[in-house]
């Protein structure tokens, strides 16, 4: 029998007493020069495997989607092992970013063996060496550091000498092998190497991806504080009755990433794109700050393929609850989540909000993930009407947010999804500071909030092509207004969901608006 590849966590492992090493913010982490000219060339020799090897990034960026081959010996029935929109979406993901980083950090550990200056000190960082996270959960770096969006090259030092020398920055993209990406679908069976925001000739444009990820961000990092008030499971990863689940905040991070026809707004071809780890690793942390939080973890034992615990199992969800102890990585420090104004509240303190109980209004999004064909945005506008200029949208003034659905283009071919394909997803975005902004009123009082949402709100669709959707046809869409209590009390950390309020007459009578409730 062949021997499979286990998923088990970098090495060495550390001996009793040791700290398990970090994951680190990528904005810090490429300042370290010793672990940043490690990763940067490990990157480059992972991408530079054949094909064929079982362990090389065209191999493990299939796993999440095309071309739906089996992957290390555990069928598949070619149609993928995909768990979006389930509860298992956390805790899948969990070793599969372990995988890449524990195949990263050992040609790292091989590199440093090679070093002929100061070889220990660059051995002992090769052995601490861990994936960096993207840390969108705070304002500060919504928006990753230009080595990984922009530069061409970045500067590192190599084994033969200590002066820096420039290199080509593996960040940016991934070249496919010649050929294989020929199985794709249309545009990316043509465009040789992952893009964001693409040009028509499949160039990435990251002008257009920084400024996206700044007019969202702070979106992402509010809902992603709010997350830590839902206390289920389900709901954490899902949505609760008033919030955004953490699915939901991920699928807004890959289709902004993406932009128009770019990799990470594809679920096919997704993981192939080098910031798809740095994002993960990031939704990997979120859930180690909600569980700290929290401790609750999902009951579900289903098995977590293709990702091997020994040679004839593999890993379950309840098994892998701690990273520290089962795959050799932690974050360190206090994990800081901000609010929408931008205003840090580090999870050990009391949360800035007002004590007592408090109003906030939301847009919720229903609709059935597959029904338009792929990923798509829903905007919302605090205005009378849809700007003209879609081009604008995201700048506009009166923008108020988008519900983002990461969506696979073709379900038939994804065993998961065609199970899931008639099922009615929802999403929430927050609009007090908004409608604050743009009525100059003072109040959220639902007296004077209604009146103004009537005249004042808008909506359209986006697909991830960038062909704005007919919602006329978009049946599923149903848009409506909730206002959702929120209670802190003495000594709480974050305030606990009340039970919302639906006000369906704002968007009743307009296509895609809100039904009788």
């Amino acid at each position: 029998m062949a021997q499979r590849v286990v998923v088990d966590g970098s090495q060495p492992r550390p001996q009793p007493g040791q700290l398990v090493h970090s994951r680190r913010e990528i904005a810090t982490f490429v300042n370290d020069v010793r672990q940043f000219s490690l990763y940067v060339q490990a990157l480059q020799i992972y991408y530079d495997r054949v094909r064929t090897d079982v362990v090389s990034h065209w191999q493990i960026g299939g796993i999440h989607g095309q071309p739906y081959v089996d992957w290390n010996g555990t069928p598949s029935g070619g149609r993928g092992y995909c768990v979006h929109r389930t509860p298992l979406f956390p805790t899948w993901h969990r070793p599969y970013i372990v995988l890449f980083e524990q195949e990263v950090q050992k040609i790292a550990r091989e590199i440093a063996a090679a070093y002929t200056h100061d070889r220990p000190a660059w051995e002992e960082a090769a052995a601490a060496l861990r994936q960096p996270y993207w840390g969108w959960d705070n304002i500060a770096t919504v928006v990753p550091p230009l080595q990984v969006t922009t530069s061409p090259t970045v500067n590192i030092v190599k084994a033969h000498s200590p002066t820096p020398v420039s290199v080509p920055n593996p960040f940016l993209t991934y070249a496919y092998p010649a050929g294989a990406n020929s199985v794709f679908s249309p545009p990316f069976n043509i465009w040789p190497r992952t893009t964001r925001h693409p040009d028509a000739s499949g160039n990435s444009q990251p002008a257009l991806l920084r400024a996206a990820l700044e007019a969202v961000g702070p979106q992402i990092v509010n809902n992603t504080q709010r997350l830590m008030s839902i206390t289920t499971w389900d709901a954490f990863t899902l949505g609760s009755a008033g919030t955004t689940g953490l699915e939901g905040i991920h699928d807004t991070i890959h289709v902004q990433t993406g932009g128009q026809n770019g990799n990470m707004a594809f679920v096919p071809v997704a993981a192939f794109d080098p910031i798809f780890y740095l994002h993960h690793a990031q939704v990997d942390r979120v859930i180690d700050l909600w569980y700290s939080r929290h401790r609750v973890w999902t009951a579900n034992t289903d098995d977590l393929l293709p990702f091997r615990r020994t040679q004839t199992a593999y890993w379950k969800s309840p098994e892998i609850i701690d990273n520290s102890g089962v795959f050799n990585y932690s974050y360190g420090g206090i994990v800081n989540v901000q609010s929408e104004s931008g205003e840090g509240a580090a999870v050990d303190e009391q949360s800035a909000a007002s004590m007592g109980t408090n109003l906030e209004w939301s847009v919720r999004v229903e609709c059935k993930e597959y029904e338009i064909g792929g990923s798509f945005s829903v905007y919302v506008f605090m205005s009378n009407e849809v700007p003209s200029n879609q081009a604008e949208w995201l700048f506009h003034p009166t923008f108020a947010g988008t519900f983002d659905v990461f969506a696979n283009p073709h379900p038939e071919e994804c065993a998961n999804c065609s199970a899931h394909a008639d099922e009615t997803i929802k999403g929430f975005i927050h609009i007090n500071k908004k409608y604050l902004e743009r009525s100059k009123k003072a109040t959220l009082d639902p007296a004077v909030v209604i009146p103004y949402l009537k005249e004042h709100i808008s909506w359209a669709v986006v697909k991830a092509n960038g062909e704005v959707a007919d919602i006329h046809k978009f049946s599923s869409l149903k848009v409506t207004v909730i206002c959702m209590p929120l209670t802190l009390t003495d000594g709480a950390h974050y305030p606990v969901e009340g039970h919302p309020k639906i006000y369906p007459e704002i968007t009743r009578g307009r296509v895609g608006g809100s039904e009788l409730e």
